[in-house]
């Protein structure tokens, strides 16, 4: 894939969930002249959404050393909620914005990633709740660090848990030997 510069990348990832209310956001972006895709390429990895934005680039799955190197290019993301995305977020240095998914929507089976993007908004990390949100942060993006990912809690949280069972287990074994 040739790339031009600069480069704006939206993805959902890959879950069996559309995200369509975010495809209908970036296509009214565009519509509206705040996503220019005569200026810029724009990037979608759609996953299971049945809609697409018009003058974009669509791909339902990038593989990922392409995808990868999109993301290594692109000027800004704007990004679905979801853990493996924040992972690789929180390793470049790029403006981007995060819309959670909301099953009132039906576009997850819970709302766990509205309550992450809760917790990464005390952070100071962008997150779209609204296409209010995301018009606002394209006009003016910014570059957040995220201080821990979902894999560091994971594996904090993991490492606690043997720890606790380990020592119930001693706990255990020590009674039966007495």
């Amino acid at each position: 894939m040739i790339l031009k510069q600069p480069l704006i990348l939206v993805t959902v990832g890959t879950e069996k969930f559309p995200f369509n209310r975010l495809m209908e956001w970036i296509d009214n972006l565009i519509q509206q002249n705040l996503i220019q895709p005569n200026q810029e390429q724009i990037i979608i990895q759609y996953g299971s959404c049945t809609v697409t934005p018009q003058r974009t680039n669509n791909f339902s799955v990038l593989p990922s050393e392409e995808f990868e190197n999109i993301l290594a290019q692109a000027r800004l993301i704007i990004a679905h909620c979801g853990e493996g995305t924040i992972d690789l977020l929180s390793h470049i240095k790029k403006p981007f914005i995060l819309v959670p998914r909301n099953s009132q929507y039906r576009e997850h089976v819970d709302n766990h990633q509205m309550e992450l993007a809760d917790e990464l908004a005390k952070q100071g990390v962008s997150i779209a709740n609204s296409y209010q949100d995301l018009a606002e942060f394209l006009a003016n993006p910014k570059l957040v660090p995220i201080n821990h990912s979902p894999t560091e809690y994971y594996t904090q949280v993991s490492s606690l848990l043997e720890e606790q069972f380990e020592e119930e287990q001693v706990l255990e074994d020590l009674a039966v030997t007495i």
